[in-house]
């Protein structure tokens, strides 16, 4: 584990590693502010409690995997919240889909929206992110067959969706 004995270590630190962190934050969760939200959290409780690893896992995987839960807990909040009768982020997930998009980030966008979360988070922490199947494995928790079984279903996915989404069938 790093030291991070002093402000300046951990500066670094964040530096190297918050803008990856976001990304994968911002493209589960489709909010920015949710996603600076679930960012700060992983990295002041990484700060405050100073996580030990023991050489069982990088702190780069402890990093997506303590943002990885903190998703999918907004998730199953917002989940809670929609069911209590309010249909508004429907809407707003239809309404970005019908929009007509131009620039390829967009078209990323809507299409990582179409996915399931489980292979929406695969696909991102391997092409965006570039962990490898280990460190993917450790952060989902789970083993290095069932990431390679879930990032192929999720390329064969988003392939599907792409061919929907802009004609190619």
């Amino acid at each position: 584990m790093p030291d991070f004995g002093n402000g300046k270590e951990f500066t670094e630190f964040y530096n190297q590693y918050k803008a990856g962190v976001y990304r994968f934050c911002c493209r589960i969760l489709n909010r920015p502010e949710d996603a600076n939200d679930v960012v700060q959290d992983v990295f002041i409780k990484l700060y405050e409690q100073g996580v030990r690893f023991n050489g069982e896992s990088s702190v780069k995987v402890w990093l997506y995997k303590s943002a990885r839960n903190k998703c999918l807990n907004v998730i199953r909040d917002r989940s809670k919240l929609t069911n209590l009768g309010s249909d508004d982020d429907k809407t707003i997930a239809t309404d970005i889909v019908s929009s007509d998009y131009d620039d390829s980030a967009a078209m990323v966008t809507r299409l990582l929206d179409q996915l399931a979360v489980e292979y929406r988070e695969v696909l991102i922490l391997r092409e965006w992110n570039d962990l490898n199947y280990e460190e993917i494995a450790a952060a989902l928790e789970t083993t290095v067959p069932a990431v390679k079984s879930r990032l192929f279903k999720a390329r064969k996915k988003a392939g599907e969706i792409y061919r929907k989404l802009y004609g190619d069938e």
